[in-house]
């Protein structure tokens, strides 16, 4: 009996080490799961603050699947496949080729990206965000197999490895000392802008080899067409008169009653990105660009939302006998009769509920830059956000409602500013052709010709003198 107990007692022993073991071990596998679950959703909350769903999804296509066609003043650069599919997407990237691709703009088979991707502005990342990142792309999005389309521009933009000068000239690859979880206040805002939102990007205007140009940081930029407006505290140029609220209010649904409504490229930062981040996050991102340094224009002489006002119109008649069949003259005011006052108002007004905006205290009609009105009489306005959409039709070459010649856009833009804004643009049908093919060429790219002839020529001449100087020190050494 005795020795049964002490069999017993041993046994005991085992099973309390066993059991305290498996505990121990059942402990730390949920402890990992927990931490691949909670970098895992902080991986998805940075893709977002990136906007990475924006460029890399094809209209109707698949989430990240690429496909999309990015304009560029070379030409369409094409997106590409990053979801974590082997073949055709980066299901094959280490962390490490992720990392190079997203900071020095090198994808893992050597070949270099076009800063269309913002690996600028993506190479002050921190290794801790990188690696969230990568755990996200590849545990959590869904792989697609859709095969790459190849990017074809003109030469010489179409050597990729030119941009190895490029970089060296102008990528700063120092990463964040902070991840972005560990950072508050105005260090987090700086670092949601310049980095997660690439918000310069868009907003600073480019040199002549098309890098951002520092002293213009925020201060505006031409963009396919649009134009990003300047962002800079400035009271009379930028935002310097917006309150933090409103434009956090902005950042999260896309319109602030009274000042601007987003549209473009905004409008799906909005809707991707902007709408999806904390409210702590977007008071720290607007208190960061609301003390950014202002840049001033000394054509504004009032901020761009706070031009005309209501008016109050009355239709009278001329007394004037008009045939019916007479043709009339399309003029500005005819065109925003037939295409626009059915929602807008003829007086401009809008909607009670400002869904469709007024026209008066409008930024876009207020801006020295008549891009942004052009473009989206050109392609319409079309957000979602939480559930709403927010819809304009486009008057451009794919309207469904009505195609208007670059002359009828150039008459409604002259005839809206000139009412409603800070007066006629006096834009031009060559102007609106010029801003459908996504604007005025850099110089860069209007006069590379020129550039590679002068640079040939230049070699040349060098190659010559070389040749003359050697061949002059071969005669003295020969008379010698």
């Amino acid at each position: 009996m005795a020795k049964t107990r002490s069999f017993f007692a041993r046994f005991r022993h085992i099973w309390a080490i066993t059991t305290g073991f498996g505990l121990v071990m059942s402990a730390a596998s949920y402890a990992a799961t927990t931490d691949t679950s909670d970098l895992l959703q902080k991986g998805e909350y940075l893709a977002k603050a990136a906007d990475c769903v924006a460029c890399h999804t094809a209209p109707n296509g698949k989430a990240f699947a690429g496909g999309l066609a990015i304009t560029s003043p070379m030409g369409d650069i094409l997106s590409t496949n990053i979801t974590p599919d082997n073949e055709t997407g980066i299901g094959h990237y280490s962390e490490d080729d992720f990392a190079r691709a997203l900071q020095r703009g090198i994808r893992k088979d050597g070949g270099h990206l076009y800063p269309a991707m913002p690996y600028t502005a993506y190479a002050g990342l921190n290794k801790a965000d990188i690696h969230a990142l990568y755990l996200y792309f590849m545990k959590s999005v869904t792989p697609v197999l859709q095969k790459n389309q190849p990017t074809k521009l003109d030469f010489p933009f179409n050597i990729r490895a030119l941009m190895m000068g490029w970089n060296f000239l102008f990528l700063n690859d120092k990463p964040a000392k902070t991840d972005f979880e560990h950072l508050s206040g105005l260090e987090r805002g700086r670092y949601l802008a310049d980095t997660l939102e690439h918000c310069s990007t868009c907003h600073s205007p480019r040199n002549f080899l098309m890098a951002e140009k520092k002293s213009g940081y925020l201060g505006g930029s031409p963009l396919g067409g649009w134009y990003a407006p300047n962002i800079t505290s400035s009271l009379n140029s930028g935002i310097g008169h917006w309150s933090e609220e409103e434009l956090v209010t902005y950042f999260k649904t896309g319109k602030v009653t009274g000042k601007a409504r987003a549209g473009g490229g905004m409008a799906e930062a909005v809707s991707n990105s902007l709408s999806h981040l904390s409210d702590q996050d977007l008071h720290d991102l607007a208190r960061y660009i609301k003390q950014v340094p202002a840049i001033n224009d000394r054509h504004d002489s009032r901020p761009r939302d706070q031009y005309s006002a209501p008016v109050v119109t009355t239709d009278l008649r001329s007394g004037e006998t008009i045939r019916v069949d007479r043709p009339i003259a399309m003029d500005g005011a005819a065109v925003y009769d037939n295409n626009c006052a059915s929602c807008h108002g003829g007086d401009g007004n809008g909607s009670p509920d400002q869904h469709i905006p007024s026209l008066y205290n409008n930024s876009v009609i207020g801006s020295a830059q008549a891009n942004n009105l052009v473009m989206t009489i050109l392609n319409g306005v079309q957000r979602k956000i939480d559930g709403q959409e927010v819809f304009m039709p486009s008057f451009g070459d794919k309207s469904l409602v009505q195609r208007l010649s670059d002359k009828d856009i150039a008459s409604l833009a002259n005839y809206v500013t000139g009412r409603f804004g800070r007066g006629d643009a006096h834009l031009k049908a060559a102007d609106i052709a010029t801003i459908r093919q996504g604007g005025a060429k850099p110089f860069l790219v209007r006069y590379i010709s020129v550039l590679m002839l002068t640079g040939g020529l230049g070699f040349l001449l060098v190659l010559s003198l070389i040749y003359r100087f050697f061949k002059k020190t071969d005669r003295k050494s020969a008379q010698s």
